[in-house]
């Protein structure tokens, strides 16, 4: 928190001031070069910039952010309390605390800590309030998409299905009142056309300098660092791949006694690698299959090999600190470096979680 109180720079939240800065003036946040999110997000941070200065609201949503990261450990490591042994608790508690997506994205000034929180808070009232569950999923997709895969996933789940359908039509509804009021700053009805804004963003999506950088660790950007060009075919068969190993953890989840969490952390891993972007971010979404896993190695006694590759990933997840090494002056060769070792970890994690996954079938197929 005292180092939070001295930053000065706004990071993510600041070129999101700007869109909202251009979408209250002209509708069409799109005109701003930096601007990759959503109608909705532009609606929130329009109102925002009527609030308060760009500096005066970066402050306030860092600390929103540092203190909402602490909230979620409170709230999550204290239903783990009496469940666990003292030294896994104490130990995982720390591993999550100094986690470095969460820290990254909180000293980005981005938004994935506060979707994040949103999809956890709905996913968690699935069963008692489906409403108020799809309600909360929903806002986090309108917000920023990228659990995009969760609510077609609770779809798939007799138990979960009313809470999926709630999120997909509120997330249909926050954006399209979102381009209502785009349209109204625009004064013009073209602005409500959805396609064209998705367009808009795609295009952006696919310019060099986003879709090749070394920051970016979607599977696109990965092939395209490896001499392979983007194109539509090439896309639409790197989803296709994530939604067929999706489809199969759901299905071997199915025979598990309790698959609700399982769902949710397979979702989150895969969700981040389906668009054209994913920054180093966006691996905050990789801590519930971390958590998982730790807990299901302890409580079925996993070879030791296993929890070496699980620290491995996690050690992985933890080569990126910016923007923090940006302001230490840490040299671009570590940063760059840092990046490209870091981008390994989704898919490590991946293969770790299917290799978890064949044993405990092995092992229920020999009882």
């Amino acid at each position: 928190m005292p180092f939070a109180v001295s930053i000065r720079y706004t990071g993510d939240f600041g070129l999101a001031y700007g869109g909202g800065v251009e979408a209250w003036a002209s509708g069409h946040p799109e005109r701003v070069t930096t601007w990759f999110s959503t109608p909705f997000l532009a609606l929130v941070m329009a109102v925002i910039t009527r609030l308060g200065s760009e500096q005066v609201t970066a402050h306030v949503f860092l600390a929103a952010n540092v203190l909402l990261w602490g909230a979620l450990l409170v709230a999550i490591w204290s239903r783990l309390y009496g469940r666990v042994p003292q030294i896994w608790w104490w130990g995982t508690l720390l591993a999550a605390a100094v986690f470095s997506p969460a820290i990254s994205g909180i000293f980005w000034l981005s938004f994935n800590l506060a979707v994040f929180a949103l999809v956890l808070s709905g996913f968690v009232l699935i069963g008692r309030h489906d409403r108020l569950a799809g309600l909360l999923i929903g806002a986090s997709l309108a917000l920023k998409p990228i659990l995009l895969l969760l609510p077609f996933a609770l779809l798939l789940r007799r138990q979960s299905r009313a809470a999926g359908a709630w999120a997909i039509v509120a997330a249909a509804g926050l954006s399209a009142a979102a381009l209502v009021f785009l349209a109204w700053r625009a004064g013009d009805a073209s602005v409500l056309d959805p396609f064209a804004y998705l367009a808009a963003f795609v295009a952006k999506g696919h310019r060099p300098f986003v879709e090749c950088v070394t920051q970016n660790y979607s599977p696109l950007a990965l092939l395209c660092r490896l001499g392979v060009p983007s194109s539509t075919p090439l896309t639409l068969a790197v989803a296709a791949a994530l939604l067929a190993i999706g489809w199969l953890a759901i299905r071997v989840l199915r025979y598990e006694s309790d698959p609700g969490w399982g769902l949710f952390a397979v979702a989150s891993l895969l969700s981040p690698m389906v668009g054209p972007i994913e920054w180093a971010t966006y691996q905050i979404l990789f801590a519930p299959l971390l958590l998982l896993l730790a807990y299901q190695f302890w409580a079925e006694r996993a070879p030791v090999f296993l929890w070496l590759n699980l620290a491995a990933v996690y050690v992985l997840t933890m080569l990126v600190w910016d923007a923090l090494e940006t302001v230490a002056g840490t040299p671009l060769v570590v940063l760059v470096e840092g990046y490209m070792v870091g981008e390994l970890a989704q898919y490590f994690l991946l293969l770790l979680g299917i290799q978890w996954v064949r044993m405990r079938s092995a092992r229920v197929a020999r009882a």
